[in-house]
């Protein structure tokens, strides 16, 4: 029993220690070039020592690869219990869910979309998302025509990118709607696009 509780508190240490080290990068990222920081500003950032980064990480560019990985964790942590198709008939569950884990670290998230070299790990995620809709019934009805295909995969880009695109003005106090409000709207207008289209192909 006593294994087993400090084979927890070493975990949750561990978790908690990899998310200063990324918290601390991305901080550093918005003063300056990714390929000016050093470990010691990351170590003297996120206030640990060499040793417990070099536990974690190997250098900067593993914690790099670690947030984009922390990114689809809890994308997919968003996905879990739900099918392609239940994503695309309703939605506004998957959009709670990220919702929630965008509010847990709204600060963390507000900060990394300002920093032009995390923008291509966030596109990875959004493509990522994309080829797990085109697993649904709405995607395997158009079989093996290259055509429909390549609008199916525009149409989910589409979509993809405007929810992205809608949490990014959020975040970035560019349009006056809150984070809670969103999956409500953005439900709505997939809503609306996706019933055309199901019916198209059928």
């Amino acid at each position: 029993m006593e294994e087993k509780k400090r084979t927890k508190a070493e975990y949750r240490s561990s978790l908690r220690s990899k998310k200063l080290i990324r918290e601390a990068l991305v901080r550093l990222m918005k003063e300056k070039p990714f390929e000016k920081i050093t470990i010691t500003d990351i170590v003297k950032e996120a206030d640990i020592n060499r040793g417990t980064f070099y536990a974690h990480f190997k250098d900067s560019g593993d914690v790099l690869e670690s947030i984009r990985e922390h990114i689809i964790s809890e994308l997919k942590s968003a996905f879990e219990g739900m099918t392609p198709d239940i994503a695309l008939a309703n939605p506004r569950p998957l959009l709670e869910s990220v919702t929630e884990f965008i509010a847990r670290d709204r600060e963390y998230y507000r900060m990394m979309i300002s920093i032009d070299r995390i923008r291509p790990l966030l596109l990875d995620c959004k493509y990522q998302a994309i080829d797990y809709l085109m697993t649904s019934t709405l995607a395997e009805r158009i079989g093996q025509d290259d055509a429909r295909k390549s609008r199916m995969v525009a149409f989910l880009d589409f979509i993809i990118s405007a929810s992205f695109d809608i949490y990014y003005d959020i975040l970035s106090d560019k349009i006056p709607m809150t984070l809670e409000e969103a999956p409500e709207m953005l439900t709505r207008a997939i809503g609306m696009i996706v019933r055309p289209l199901s019916e198209s192909i059928r």
